[in-house]
């Protein structure tokens, strides 16, 4: 067979392939509907036709609900049992709100309306290397959310939803006893921090971040009978953080170029009470070469939304260097999340 009859026999399934990439934003914004009705949540007794879960979940058309469900069901998120009926599946189930490792608040601000006009202009970042948020808005990420409110509580849902799901896994594979005093800097609600103190009742902790910010961690630390082992406390890490044994920051640097990413580690090791502490990272590490990795899809995300990007180790070994510090490990954990250690140099 020659090259060209044998590329002719593939081009259905290669034209099949990228279809089913050129359609994926359906899927995402088909979810967030979907979340946002929580008809995962009204299916949580068993299964409903379609025209009571239009009715129960109010103002709601109900031959357009059948056709985002359909389209649900045939990737798995959801099963028709039978004409225009639904059920949850294993994968609609995390959908729910509240549920153990729910992703729907991470649905609420993936799909969110405004991921979709920013990531419309895909174009305009590649070109200039700007953020395609701020063409769209006129604001940088976290100015966006000072001046939007209710997005930005969206957005910390999410990203307390996403520590939720990441959290476990780190504390599985890293050891995080004998730290002194931990600050968690960029610390928004607490989640991260809280469950490093209840896993290590020898720790006390700071959790920091700005006012509007951090001002949620208070009720956390407090149900959780933690407040007399944590500080809350509000800073602009680029100016400075609150002195400690060792810093841990999540899902914060990668939101930062170089240069603003390295002031904020500086401001790390120059606060850290002796020879002997950490700055722990915990982010993704993206890996060499073409094999899947969700760290390259997210790294998007920084482009569009924040300016920022993933990193590959030897870029954090390199960030770290330029901090004055040192790069002492990266730990891999069951999810795609790494803990990435380093020490003064």
């Amino acid at each position: 067979m020659s090259a060209s009859s044998a590329h002719s026999a593939e081009t259905p399934a290669l034209a099949g392939q990228l279809l089913q990439i050129i359609t994926g934003y359906m899927p995402a914004v088909s979810l967030h509907a979907a979340a946002k009705l929580k008809i995962a949540d009204l299916l949580a007794g068993g299964p409903k036709p379609v025209s009571e879960l239009a009715r129960e979940a109010q103002g709601v058309n109900e031959g357009a609900l059948y056709r985002v469900l359909r389209g649900l069901a045939s990737v798995g998120v959801f099963s028709e049992t039978s004409p225009r009926t639904f059920a949850n599946t294993p994968a609609s189930d995390l959908l729910r709100e509240g549920v153990p490792g729910s992703v729907r608040d991470i649905a609420l601000w993936l799909g969110n309306p405004l991921h979709m006009r920013v990531f419309a202009e895909t174009l305009y970042s590649v070109e200039t290397g700007n953020t395609a948020l701020k063409k769209v808005t006129g604001f940088e990420t976290f100015d966006y959310f000072k001046h939007h409110p209710a997005e930005d509580e969206v957005f910390n849902a999410a990203m307390t939803g996403f520590s939720a799901m990441l959290t476990p896994p780190v504390l599985e594979a890293y050891d995080f006893g004998g730290l002194g005093t931990l600050a968690d800097i960029g610390g928004g609600h607490g989640f991260l921090l809280s469950a490093i103190l209840q896993k290590h009742p020898g720790l006390r902790g700071i959790v920091c971040d700005l006012p509007h910010v951090v001002a949620g961690a208070k009720p956390r630390l407090e149900s959780l009978g933690l407040a007399s082992r944590c500080e809350i406390a509000s800073a602009d890490f680029f100016k400075a953080v609150p002195p400690a044994d060792s810093y841990v920051m999540k899902s914060v640097i990668h939101d930062w170029d170089d240069a603003r990413a390295i002031a904020i580690l500086k401001n790390c090791a120059a606060a850290m009470r002796g020879s002997n502490g950490k700055v722990i990272l915990l982010e993704l590490v993206v890996y060499p070469g073409n094999d899947p990795d969700i760290g390259k899809w997210i790294d998007l995300e920084m482009l569009l939304m924040a300016g920022g990007h993933e990193r590959t180790e030897a870029e954090y070994a390199e960030l770290f260097s330029q901090a004055g510090l040192r790069l002492s490990r990266v730990v891999r954990t069951k999810s795609p999340m790494c803990v990435v250690e380093a020490v003064k140099a």
